[in-house]
C-alpha cells in the first residue's frame, strides 16, 4: 500500500480505523475473496450468543432514484451487492424504495410487515414517528455490546447524541454530514443576462424581482422574442420561506414561545411574495406540476431560464453542465440569498446528523446488522464512494480523483447510496480534486466551490436543533400538511385568494385541528430539552 492511502485514509476517518484493509479492498477488487471474520466482531464476544446460531443476513432499505443502467443491473442485485456481500461477510438484501416517494413506500412495506431489517431516512422527524409507532427499537444495548467501529466513532463524536435519541434511548445509528453535504438548497443566475442588460447582482427581494422583470421584458437571450421565463425551480416554495427565515414543517420561537412555522406572520408574507412573483409572470406557470423536475431541467438546460431556485450542486450541477454544452459562451454563477423585510437568511440547510439507519423491532439477527454497519464505517464506505483505485480514481494529494467521468458515473455514482454511515471529512477545495480533470468536469467543479461558499455564507433558520417528537403533534402534523399544500397553491395560483385570507385559514384550521394543544406540548417539550440545546 502506498504511504499517501494511508495518511488521506487516517485523515478522512474519524475512527481511526484500518487503512489497510480499506485499500486492500480498493486494489483487489470486487473478486477479492470475502474475510473469514466479519468486520466489526468483538474479540469479547459471547461463544453463546443466540445470535450467533442465526444466517448472517440483514436487508436494508435504499433509495432508488434511477441510476442504475440496465448493463449494471439493478438496485437489488449489481456488482456493488455483489461486492458487499463477499466484503462484509454478511448476506445483504437491498429493498429500494422509489426517492420522491420513500415515506409512503415504507409505511406500506411496515404495515404489510414486509418491512426490512435496515429502514432509513435523511428525515428526523419521520424516524421519530416510527418511534411512537413502535416499529423501531432502541440499539444502545445492541451497540455496546456488538459495536467496535461505530461505538468508537460514536464516542468521538458525542454531539450526535441528541439527533439519534428519543426518550432517552438511542434509535438510530448516524454520521456527521460533510459540508457538501450540510448545504442543500442554492440560487443560480445567468451573468451573462446581467451583463447583457447592464443590470447589478440583486441583494434584496424587491432587485430580484426587477431583475427577474428584465430578464422577462427585455429578451436577454436575444432571439427577438418574449420567450424567457425568469425563475424557474424545484424548490422554489423552500427558497422563499427561508428568505424569511421560516419553512413549512417546523416549529420557531417567537418571543420565546413556541409556534409552529406555517401560522407565523413569515410564512403569510413569504406566500405574499411567491404569488407576487407569480401574477407578474416571473415564474413557471407549471412549477406546481413539476413534481419530476423535467420541465425546470428543459428551461434551464435549453437557456430560456435567468434565475434558478435549486441546490448549490447535485442535480443543479448536470442542469449547469447541460446549459454548458448547450451554450458555451453562458455564464451561470451562484446567488446569494436575497434579504426581505426579516433580514437575511440562507436557504436549507441540514443539520449535522445524516442519514438516520434504525433497527426494525422485528429483525431476527441485530448483531449482523450491528457487524454490517461497523463494516462500512470501516472499509465499505470508501469504495462504495469512489470505486476501485486504478479503475474509478487515483489519489491526488491524498484525496481520490475521478479517472472518467462517464465511466464513474454510470458505475459508482449509484453506489454511494449503500454507504449509509460514512465517516468522511472534507472541504469546499477538494471538489475540483476529486473531480476527473477534463475541462468540463474541472469548470462545473470550480463553480460547485464557489456554489458551495455562497450556500453556506448565512445560516439558515433553525430555532432548535431538532423537532419535538410527541405522537399528538406528529399526528397533527401529518394531517395538516396537505392543507398547507392545498392553500399554498390556490394562494399563488388564484388572483382572488390573497395571502392575508390565506394566512387566516391557516390559523383557523390549525386551531380546529387541535392547534392550541399542539402549541402547549411543544412549549413543554421546549421548556423541558432547552437546556440541552447549543
Amino acid at each position: 500500500m502506498k504511504a499517501i492511502q494511508k495518511r488521506w485514509l487516517t485523515a478522512a476517518l474519524p475512527v481511526g480505523l484500518v487503512a489497510v484493509t480499506v485499500l486492500s479492498a480498493c486494489s483487489k477488487g470486487a473478486d477479492q475473496t470475502p474475510a473469514s471474520t466479519p468486520s466489526g466482531t468483538p474479540a469479547a464476544s459471547s461463544q453463546d450468543d443466540k445470535y450467533d446460531k442465526l444466517p448472517k443476513e440483514v436487508s436494508i432499505s435504499m433509495f432508488d432514484r434511477g441510476q442504475v443502467s440496465s448493463d449494471e443491473g439493478t438496485y437489488e442485485e449489481n456488482r456493488w451487492v455483489k461486492w458487499i456481500r463477499e466484503q462484509s461477510g454478511i448476506n445483504v438484501k437491498i429493498v429500494p424504495v422509489p426517492r420522491n416517494q420513500a415515506q409512503d413506500k415504507l409505511n406500506v412495506l411496515i404495515a404489510s410487515k414486509q418491512a426490512p431489517d435496515l429502514i432509513w431516512e435523511f428525515d428526523r422527524n419521520y424516524i421519530g414517528n416510527l418511534v411512537t409507532q413502535g416499529v423501531i427499537q432502541p440499539i444502545d444495548e445492541y451497540i455496546e455490546k456488538y459495536s467496535t467501529s461505530y461505538k468508537k466513532y460514536l464516542q468521538e463524536n458525542p454531539d450526535l447524541k441528541p439527533y439519534i435519541s428519543f426518550d432517552g434511548k438511542m434509535y438510530a445509528a448516524t454520521t456527521k454530514r460533510t459540508v457538501s453535504s450540510i448545504a442543500n438548497h442554492g440560487m443560480w443566475i445567468r451573468q451573462d443576462w446581467l451583463d447583457k442588460l447592464g443590470l447589478k447582482t440583486p441583494t434584496t427581494m424587491d432587485e430580484l424581482i426587477a431583475v427577474a422583470q428584465a430578464f422577462k421584458d427585455r429578451d436577454p437571450d436575444g432571439n427577438g422574442k418574449a420567450d424567457t421565463v425568469p425563475i424557474i425551480g424545484y424548490t422554489t416554495g423552500d427558497v422563499y420561506n427561508a428568505l424569511h427565515g421560516i419553512t413549512w414543517v417546523d416549529w420557531y420561537l417567537e418571543n420565546g414561545k413556541m409556534k409552529y412555522g406555517p401560522t407565523t406572520d413569515r410564512f403569510g408574507d413569504s406566500l405574499a411574495t411567491e404569488k407576487k412573483v407569480y401574477e407578474l409572470g416571473l415564474a413557471d406557470k407549471e412549477y406546481f406540476t413539476d413534481k419530476d423536475n423535467s420541465r425546470a431541467k428543459q428551461l434551464w438546460s435549453t437557456g430560456k431560464a435567468g434565475i434558478c431556485m435549486c441546490q448549490w450542486g447535485g442535480n443543479a450541477s448536470a442542469m449547469v453542465k447541460d446549459l454548458l454544452l448547450n451554450d458555451p459562451s453562458a455564464k451561470p454563477v451562484p446567488l446569494e440569498p436575497v434579504s426581505t423585510k426579516y433580514g437575511k437568511y440562507g436557504l436549507y440547510q441540514e443539520t449535522p446528523a445524516n442519514i438516520y439507519v434504525t433497527f426494525n423491532k422485528n429483525m431476527k439477527n441485530p448483531k449482523a446488522a450491528v457487524q454490517y454497519l461497523d463494516w462500512l464505517v470501516d472499509k465499505g464506505w470508501f469504495t462504495l464512494s469512489y470505486g476501485q483505485e486504478g479503475v474509478h480514481y487515483k489519489l491526488v494529494n491524498n484525496i481520490p480523483q475521478k479517472l472518467d467521468a462517464d465511466k464513474f458515473k454510470k458505475e459508482v455514482t449509484y453506489a454511494a447510496e449503500y454507504a449509509v454511515l460514512k465517516p468522511l471529512i472534507e472541504k469546499p477545495e477538494d471538489l475540483p480534486i476529486k473531480a476527473a480533470q477534463d475541462a468540463m468536469s474541472q469548470q462545473i467543479a470550480k463553480l460547485e466551490v464557489e456554489s458551495l461558499k455562497t450556500a453556506l455564507k448565512n445560516k439558515f433558520r433553525r430555532d432548535i436543533p431538532y423537532q419535538p417528537n410527541i405522537t399528538e403533534i406528529n399526528e397533527l402534523k401529518a394531517s395538516f400538511q396537505k392543507t398547507i399544500d392545498e392553500i399554498r397553491a390556490k394562494t399563488v395560483t388564484q388572483p382572488s385568494y390573497s395571502a392575508e385570507k390565506a394566512l387566516d385559514d391557516i390559523r383557523k384550521e390549525w386551531k380546529r385541528l387541535g392547534g392550541d394543544n399542539a402549541e402547549k406540548l411543544a412549549q413543554e417539550w421546549y421548556d423541558k430539552n432547552k437546556v440541552d440545546f447549543r
